[in-house]
């Protein structure tokens, strides 16, 4: 960026000591137009300078005794609409972000403490400076203006990659809004693909109408759909000679509309719109950073989608890890009781300890099977009822209780997992019921059912079968 006579700060913080820092570390950045920082400590004091001085950006903490940073932010834009005003607070997160960008402010950013965080800062103070002069006609030029597209490009992609979860709706919405101001749009819009249909996702305008909420590839909109399958960014200047267009910028007036298609893995996932309510010829340079926009908007939908997956996949894992658990607690319990047996000279105990390790291994097998192939394990088969339920019950250690098998004949299952099935009832039933429970294994028209004399479900029967639930108190 070119020196323009270097920019002046106000910096609003009620930590005195951490504002000293931080006017320390943005004089101290070598980046051009270099800062000059003055700072103050609350909302009154910061309204008194900027009544008295001319400064060429605010930057404000949020949380702030009396009055926050979004009441400066309100006062000022009475004032001064245009001057730059960045948020840099420690109480981030989505509310606070949208809150700042309705109520105009320039820029949004979470602050850390370190001395790369305010590096950072000092760059998005000076993007939002050399913007602000550009559209005052301090920097009209061609080559300047063709800078400060490469400024915008690069604004983008800093605030799209540093989006925390919570921040990205905000984030993508403010790049459109920061874009679509410096190239002199009038709204632009991101959809994604829902279907054969088009949603939008995110939004920014002025006082043109709004967007559709869906983009519907049918009829004359059909040439469209043809460019935009092939990934191809679509630009229309008037609806009268492009019908397909009309749904976009609406059957009257003239708009220049250009569209970067969002695409990954070679798939068309969505589309930018950028519409200008003016017909217009776009330079090379203005598409050329409108794709690149698309690009990062891209990125972060898919490093968005990765992370949703990524936490899907860690939740299922989870649940996964808590079965194989459970289920070889049975043949654990019965072995360790077992072998106490056979070191009292009980010489079937080995038996029973040797039937128990052969249960864990067939399913430790079953799982090292569900997690190499992510199958299914075993076909279904026509399995007798009665006495796979006596070979679970002698799995278990049942104490003194008892079973009743009453002709419950076949049933179409894995024989490996109804065990596991039968094994996981049992023991729940004497854990439940008592050691002396009794408990009946019997026939119903599709199949059979497990009950037991203990002392019943719990009350809140609809949150029985939700993952993890428990009556156990501890």
């Amino acid at each position: 960026m070119e020196d323009t006579g270097g920019v002046t700060v106000l910096y609003v913080d009620d930590e005195p000591d951490f504002a000293d820092l931080v006017q320390y570390w943005l004089e101290d950045d070598d980046g051009e137009p270099r800062l000059s920082v003055t700072t103050v400590e609350g909302v009154e004091p910061a309204l008194d300078v900027l009544a008295s001085q001319s400064v060429d950006c605010v930057v404000s903490d949020y949380d702030m005794p009396e009055r926050d940073g979004l009441d400066l932010l309100a006062e000022l834009r009475e004032r001064h609409s245009a001057l730059p005003f960045v948020l840099f607070t420690a109480r981030g997160g989505e509310e606070i972000a949208r809150d700042a960008f309705r109520a105009g402010v320039t820029d949004y950013m979470t602050k850390d403490g370190d001395s790369e965080t305010v590096r950072l800062l000092a760059e998005r103070v000076r993007n939002a400076v050399q913007t602000r002069r550009s559209a005052a006609g301090e920097a009209t030029d061609h080559l300047q203006y063709r800078a400060g597209l490469r400024e915008i490009a690069l604004d983008a992609a800093t605030s799209l990659m540093s989006a925390r979860p919570d921040e990205f709706d905000t984030k993508v919405s403010f790049t459109l809004q920061t874009v679509g101001e410096f190239v002199g749009v009038g709204r632009a819009a991101t959809y994604l693909a829902d279907g054969d249909d088009y949603e939008q996702t995110h939004e920014w305008t002025t006082d043109a109408p709004s967007l559709p909420a869906r983009l519907r590839p049918t009829g004359d909109y059909e040439p469209w759909l043809v460019r935009a399958r092939r990934v191809e960014t679509v630009q229309y200047g008037d609806p009268g000679t492009h019908p397909s267009a009309e749904e976009l910028v609406g059957p009257t007036g003239r708009s220049g509309v250009v569209a970067p298609m969002l695409s990954s893995e070679f798939q068309l996932i969505g589309v930018t719109v950028f519409d200008d309510p003016d017909s217009r010829v776009w330079s090379d340079e203005e598409v050329s950073l409108l794709e690149t926009v698309t690009e990062l908007i891209t990125r972060a939908v898919e490093r968005r989608r990765q992370q949703r997956e990524l936490r899907r996949q860690n939740e299922r894992l989870e649940q996964f890890a808590s079965v194989v658990s459970h289920d070889l607690r049975n043949p654990l319990a019965v072995a360790d009781g077992w072998l106490e047996l056979a070191r009292e000279g009980d010489e079937e105990g080995f038996d029973r300890v040797a039937d128990a390790l052969d249960r864990m291994e067939q399913l430790i097998d079953d799982v090292l099977t569900l997690a190499r192939d992510g199958s299914d394990i075993g076909d279904t088969t026509l399995v007798p009822v009665a006495p796979l339920a006596e070979e679970a019950w002698s799995r278990v250690d049942t104490r003194d209780a008892t079973l009743s098998v009453d002709s419950p004949g076949k049933v179409s299952a894995d024989e490996g997992r109804l065990a596991s099935v039968f094994e996981n009832l049992f023991r729940n039933a004497v854990e439940h019921g008592g050691p002396e429970v009794a408990v009946t294994v019997g026939h119903t028209p599709d199949g059979f059912y497990v009950a037991d004399d203990g002392p019943g479900l719990p009350t809140d029967r609809d949150r029985l079968f939700e993952w993890g639930k428990t009556t156990e108190t501890d």
